[in-house]
């Protein structure tokens, strides 16, 4: 087995990465103004929190680029949505396994800026399936959120690719924040 896929995490790493979750999550704070929407627009909670999710997990990435990174920022992120909504828990935190699958798949780590934008623009669009599947299989046919997707499967659709463009340019903000934090020598490794 390749030693670059077990790289020990230092406690600075871990905390740099809960940092970085807990302040994507406070700037999620917007999500609540438009939860009362969601029974009306297929992924509109998604929509407003990609792209400070995407610029934060970047920015995580991009200084920790161990594999195990993302999933230890959902799982951080996912501790404190544990709270509000074990769904959230369990999205985040499949969401964080399955990125850090591909991630190893593709680019066999987090040392090229193309696999720290792929795993940071994933996130939030990939919980827009798992909302999907549990409201349909765990709430069943009369669950508000799978209902507004069935009825303009269109509209989810567009609303999914909303999400993927905001997401990615929030994963592509935080990677050019990060070369500007680096350059400046804030952002050491």
């Amino acid at each position: 087995m390749n030693r670059k896929y077990l790289q020990k995490f230092q406690i600075k790493d871990v905390v740099f990465l809960a940092i970085m979750s807990a302040v994507a999550l406070a700037t999620c704070a917007v999500m609540p103004l438009v939860i009362s929407l969601q029974p009306l627009i297929f992924g509109i909670s998604q929509l407003v929190t990609a792209l400070q999710i995407g610029v934060f997990f970047a920015i995580g990435l991009y200084k920790v680029r161990k594999p195990g990174s993302l999933l230890i920022m959902a799982l951080m992120m996912g501790l404190i949505q544990l709270m509000m909504s074990p769904p959230m828990f369990l999205s985040s935190v499949l969401n964080g396994v399955l990125i850090e699958l591909i991630v190893l798949l593709l680019f066999r780590g987090y040392e090229k800026d193309a696999a720290v934008f792929c795993a940071a623009m994933l996130h939030t669009p990939l919980s827009l399936p798992f909302n999907y599947l549990y409201n349909r299989l765990i709430k069943g046919a009369d669950s508000p959120l799978a209902a507004v997707a069935d009825r303009a499967p269109l509209a989810a659709v567009g609303m999914t690719l909303a999400v993927v463009a905001v997401s990615a340019l929030g994963a592509l903000i935080g990677i050019k924040i990060a070369r500007e934090l680096k350059k400046s020598g804030v952002l050491k490794k």
